[in-house]
């Protein structure tokens, strides 16, 4: 029993392939509640960037609960996401940092007029166009942040010295990093107090102005070799630290809406497919279909470098599978013994509630979903691929014909396999590694993951996978690493699976947002990790489909083109993405923009003429 579930339900494999198992669960603990909506966020938009300006205004087309007061527009920032833009427009220096972007979101939040901002603002949203990435101030660790790439060795040998970090993951302790009445200080990391933690919302723990509370700023011992110690809040003890007071509620979740581009065009389509993807997963007339969608975890028993997927959790003691919020319970609780568990096989643990084989490619079920099958594959030096995926539906009569990844966790190149940087868009026979569904999160064992969002960019200085990848193939959200995160630092899927995927109250949807789910799994604020996607998706389960993708001429986006397309484009003739003019500007439509040159002309209606008469297969 863990935390009021009961589970049965375990094997130990047999000679086939794919081995299945069957659970029975049982509740009877009250339900967590609480999930972030529209009206906690805020856009921050890179005045200098049409993408950037682009994007806020189409993320205000899917919420239109979003008013124009929650969109705070940076200046004196280069656009990285432009005509001219290169992997080195997206780093930023530290000062840079502070003067065009804590600087302002402070003001912002605190701003007198405005009292409620400081505690209703819990989700800090960046667009494409705004830089992602903060260099080290030390000139001698400069090479912890470069373009397209990061230097590993300078961040394993100083890492409590670095004081680079992804803009979203210094935005998500805004107020306790290098500023206010008890900073904890630029040159470390920090215990992110929500890891750990399941369907448990942000809108339940408490939130205070900051500057509120008195913090007392320690470091989690670490008795792991090669793990220099985080910073923690509270009182050392052990291996862990108790007492703390910084939780949940002082932190942002923040998240990118950025994707895949090539240099010198512009990220706004790639954006646009993955907002139409989490839309439609999180409605119940589409959602997520458990007969068609899989949650693949790709190990690497044979991996040359060895496990990379023992993860600490220094806000559990090592006992603890995880933590639900409770009311009259400290949040965070005392971790007195910091847990280490093998992250891939706790995943498929967490999520089906058995015990894996090894050697095989292991199959259970999703808690509460009925049909969503979790493939965990042990097989040694072998790709998981979507072959894997058609073969299971075949055993099965009960399986939808269209299958897809709703969940990806992989070792990339730094598997077992062989996988070159293109495995995810090549995969085994030159097409993409799998088909996905609508709402597929990607994540990977690759530090360079996130280094650049250019697609036509190679990570330096190894060429590893990334996160636009897998946007590319269809994905709609990812989380990894904005520069080198060293292994402790690794996305754990143990939480990101479970909370992503669960429906513990049977309402037919995830318990919790995306944007939570990728907070309960990153291990340190202040550094590296990014979340990429729209937070606000929360899975639906429903009838499903195949994956949105941009039809061909079809401006109106109704899945078929015909001579309301023609008319409408023609409505937005002389609209220009990047310009100056704001009358152009505003014309501006990227549906109408059928060949995606930044401008909508004749070109475009004579493309969209072109294919009267097709349909959307989705």
């Amino acid at each position: 029993m863990r935390n009021g579930r009961v589970l049965s339900g375990s094997g130990s494999g047999g000679g086939g392939v794919i081995t299945t198992f069957f659970f029975c669960l049982f509740v009877f603990s009250p339900y967590a509640v609480g999930q972030i909506n529209p009206s906690d966020v805020l856009i921050l938009v890179n005045s200098n960037s049409p993408t950037s300006r682009y994007i806020a205004r189409m993320y205000r087309q899917y919420y239109p609960q979003i008013s124009e007061s929650q969109i705070l527009h940076l200046s004196g920032l280069v656009d990285c996401s432009g005509p001219a833009s290169t992997p080195a427009s997206e780093i930023i220096t530290r000062t840079q940092y502070n003067q065009f972007i804590a600087g302002p979101v402070r003001a912002y939040l605190a701003d007198s007029n405005y009292p409620q901002r400081i505690t209703s603002v819990k989700v800090i949203i960046t667009t494409a166009g705004l830089p992602y990435r903060i260099k080290d101030s030390n000139p001698a660790y400069a090479n912890a942040v470069y373009p397209a790439g990061s230097n590993a060795t300078i961040v394993g040998d100083h890492e409590s010295d670095i004081d680079a970090a992804s803009v979203e993951s210094e935005l998500s302790c805004l107020w306790y990093s290098d500023y206010g009445m008890y900073p904890f200080g630029l040159k470390n990391r920090m215990i992110n107090p929500y890891q750990g933690y399941i369907h448990s919302g942000v809108e339940l723990f408490g939130r205070l102005p900051p500057g509120s509370k008195n913090f007392s700023w320690t470091t989690a011992v670490s008795w792991v070799p090669s793990v220099d110690r985080p910073l923690m809040e509270g009182i050392s003890s052990g291996d862990g630290t108790k007492n703390r007071k910084f939780n949940i509620g002082d932190i942002y979740i923040t998240a990118r809406l950025d994707g895949p581009k090539i240099q010198g065009a512009s990220a706004v389509f790639a954006v646009r497919a993955m907002l139409e993807r989490a839309k439609r997963a999180s409605d119940p007339s589409k959602g997520v279909n458990p007969a068609q969608a899989v949650a693949v975890i790709d190990d690497a028993p044979a991996c040359p470098k060895g496990n990379l997927d023992r993860n600490r959790t220094f806000n559990l003691n090592s006992g603890v599978d995880f933590w639900e919020f409770h009311s009259d319970v400290n949040q965070p609780p005392d971790a007195t013994t910091a847990r280490t568990k093998d992250d891939y096989r706790q995943a498929y643990t967490a999520a089906t509630g058995l015990n894996p084989s090894s050697s095989i490619l292991n199959v259970g079920k999703v808690f509460d979903t009925d049909d969503l099958p979790v493939m965990l594959d042990l097989r040694a030096s072998k790709c998981t691929s979507q072959s894997d995926l058609d073969e299971y539906a075949s055993h099965d009569p009960n399986r939808a014909s269209y299958q897809g990844l709703v969940f990806l966790a992989t070792f990339g190149v730094n598997g077992d396999e062989g996988n070159r940087y293109n495995y995810l868009t090549k995969g085994l026979s030159g097409g993409a590694l799998f088909k996905v569904v609508n709402g597929a999160v990607f994540t990977s064992l690759e530090s360079f993951n996130a280094v650049t969002m250019f697609s036509d960019v190679n990570t330096q200085p190894a060429s590893q996978g990334k996160l636009v990848n897998f946007i590319e193939i269809g994905g709609t959200g990812a989380v990894g690493h904005s520069f080198e995160p060293q292994t402790d630092a690794a996305i754990d899927n143990e939480f990101l699976l479970y909370n992503l995927l669960a429906d513990e109250d049977g309402d037919g949807r995830a318990d919790l947002t995306f944007g939570e789910a990728a907070f309960t799994a990153i291990p340190y604020l202040s550094w590296c990790d990014i979340v990429i996607g729209d937070p606000l998706m929360r899975i639906a389960y429903g009838p499903g489909g195949k994956p949105w993708k941009s039809l061909y001429g079809d401006a109106t986006n109704d899945g078929r083109v015909n001579f309301a397309d023609i008319w409408f484009i023609n409505g937005k003739m002389g609209g220009v993405l990047n310009t100056t003019d704001s009358v152009a500007f505003e014309r501006y439509n990227d549906l109408c923009d059928i060949n995606q040159d930044g401008r909508i002309n004749n070109a475009d209606i004579w493309l969209a003429n072109g294919k009267i008469g097709t349909v959307a297969d989705w």
